[in-house]
């Protein structure tokens, strides 16, 4: 196998992004659910925050929810408003970091949706907590938050703490990759692997950190943040949340 590429832009390395997620069964399972948490399309429209590619962002648009879009790498939305222009939908991006949600996007939203760990990118606790805050300001009274990360708590103490293996096709070649979990006192450091073939075997690797946040820390600042807590789930069956075997940590709440 050859030795490949390492960098530190998982979270920014649009093309090779797309190569570790299988779209079709995280589409599947997520829309459906963020569809019925929020209702009928309103007024007020949806912010993808940290939107990436956009997957997500044009899929509620195809739904009939006028979607805006944001994340911090150039990068990743330059493949959404190329995706949106071959699907025809008509969501907008704005390139911004959690930190300025409010001045790129505008309130007044019916609500916001942050999914696959984007919100642990945030990287700290306090970069985090100003993320909630700013999706509280960038909703409507009543307007919903959904959130999902990771369950990192039972992670800790897996060592090594591997996930996937995860598999796609792109452009009829076979990508497969996995996760690695290094966690240290105030933050995890992921890097994904992934292994595909051309011209022999070869892997490519990206590395980013993230804040394993927790169900208490993420309930407190939303409280900060004037976000009533109405629902936490550990999968999108939304069984309940059990903090010891949980895959998932997913937080919905409204804005009061």
């Amino acid at each position: 196998m050859s030795g490949g590429k390492y960098d530190e832009g998982l979270f920014r390395s649009a093309d090779w992004y797309d190569r570790t997620i299988n779209w079709s069964a995280r589409l599947t399972r997520e829309l459906p659910v963020l569809i019925d948490v929020f209702g009928p399309p309103g007024d007020g429209g949806i912010l993808d925050a940290g939107c990436g590619t956009g997957h997500q962002t044009h899929g509620m648009a195809q739904h009939g929810y006028r979607v805006v879009g944001i994340d911090a790498s150039d990068e990743m939305l330059e493949i959404a408003r190329s995706r949106g222009r071959g699907a025809g939908s008509d969501a907008t991006f704005h390139c911004a970091p959690y930190a300025t949600a409010l001045d790129a996007a505008g309130g007044g939203f019916d609500g916001v949706y942050c999914l696959g760990n984007a919100l642990a990118a945030a990287g700290t606790a306090a970069g985090v907590a100003d993320a909630v805050d700013q999706f509280s300001c960038c909703l409507r009274a009543g307007g919903r938050l959904f959130v999902q990360i990771l369950n990192f708590e039972p992670m800790r103490s897996e060592l090594p703490c591997v996930r996937g293996p995860r598999v796609t096709q792109v452009d009829g070649r076979t990508y497969v990759s996995v996760r690695h979990f290094t966690f240290g006192p105030e933050s995890a450091t992921v890097t994904n692997v992934t292994i595909f073939e051309d011209d022999g075997w070869k892997q490519r690797a990206h590395s980013g950190t993230l804040y394993p946040a927790g169900l208490a820390e993420l309930q407190g600042w939303c409280g900060a943040a004037g976000i009533k807590v109405d629902a936490v789930w550990g999968n999108y069956d939304r069984d309940a949340f059990d903090i010891t075997k949980s895959t998932d940590l997913i937080l919905v709440g409204t804005k009061e």
